[in-house]
């Protein structure tokens, strides 16, 4: 069942991609055109009534080239997929389930524990449970953009930094 819903989630993000932002131009290269470091912004956001308290969100996060994100962590579940670029993902504390080529034929999924790193393509999707501490960076010349289905409590904020 979860998985159904990852593939869900993600066919959604997809079909979302052609009309969350770019410049006209229909490129995700214009979305990231200008970006300097790293952002995180809010596409949509809603109340669940069958998740009290929680905030439903999706956003779009842009690492610049040579950028990388310190470790953290999330205080709920977030779900992301990869749209251009390629991303280091370092895994600390806990497991992360990624999806190598969501929703496509021939997809594979796969578990990283603690300690492990490894690239995210585009079109490679990741859940990020609960508490588990992580960092990523961009080591290339092009912009990476993610988009990220979050379920959060009202009022945390989406990220700790961890030490």
């Amino acid at each position: 069942m979860k998985t159904l819903r990852l593939v869900v989630l993600v066919s959604f993000v997809s079909l979302l991609l052609g009309a969350c932002g770019d410049d006209g131009d229909g490129s995700q290269a214009s979305v990231a055109g200008g970006v300097t470091e790293v952002v995180r912004q809010l596409l949509a956001e809603a109340s669940p009534e069958t998740a009290e308290g929680q905030l439903l969100e999706l956003t779009r996060v842009i690492i610049p080239a040579n950028e990388s994100i310190a470790p953290h962590t999330h205080p709920g579940p977030q779900l992301a997929i990869i749209v251009s670029g390629t991303l280091t993902y370092t895994v600390i504390d806990g497991e992360a389930m990624v999806t190598r080529a969501a929703a496509q034929e021939g997809q594979e999924s796969l578990t990283y524990t603690s300690g492990e790193t490894f690239e995210l393509h585009p079109g490679d999707s990741i859940t990020e449970p609960t508490g588990m501490v992580h960092e990523a960076a961009n080591r290339t010349d092009e912009a990476v953009i993610i988009y990220l289905s979050s379920l959060f409590p009202e009022g945390d904020p989406p990220a700790m930094n961890v030490q």
